[in-house]
């Protein structure tokens, strides 16, 4: 009875601190900055730029980051997966949003390739075929850095 005492108050006593939110949310304005410029220094290591590879190749990788975050920001307002509901949605509707997600696709992989032709003029080309691995990597390493903090934080 003791021990079912004991057990119970410790459980009373912890739901505070599960109740309490993990900090701030992610993805703030701060936050977007240090990964961009995380995302900058990795591929400047992983590429291994020369000072003049460097000073050709980031002013144009940076303007691609930018019209791809407007690009991404832009689909998040006309289609917020989210808060997307299909339930009740018409054919028509469903037809519409497909439609939607199919363009933003195209258009990111469109502007894609508009950056692959530039990164080509400023760079020999293996190091513009390892912009898409040193992408693939940036990612990788960044989640696994959020999910080690987010464990930190439950311990």
């Amino acid at each position: 009875m003791k021990k079912l005492m004991m057990l119970t108050l410790s459980v009373l006593l912890a739901l505070p601190l599960v109740a309490q939110p993990d900090g701030p949310p992610p993805g703030g304005p701060k936050m977007k900055e240090k990964i961009k410029e995380a995302r900058i220094e990795f591929m400047k290591k992983k590429l291994a730029l020369t000072a003049e590879e460097e000073k050709a190749f980031l002013p144009v990788y940076e303007k691609m980051m930018d019209e791809m975050d407007s690009l991404r920001k832009k689909y998040k307002q006309e289609i917020d997966m989210e808060d997307l509901d299909l339930t009740f949605m018409s054919d028509a509707e469903c037809e519409k949003v497909v439609e939607d997600v199919l363009a933003f696709k195209q258009a990111e992989v469109t502007l894609i390739k508009n950056y692959t032709e530039k990164f080509k003029k400023v760079l020999p080309i293996k190091k513009v075929a390892m912009i898409f691995k040193a992408e693939y990597e940036f990612r990788k390493e960044l989640v696994k850095r959020i999910q080690d903090r987010r464990r930190e934080r439950k311990r």
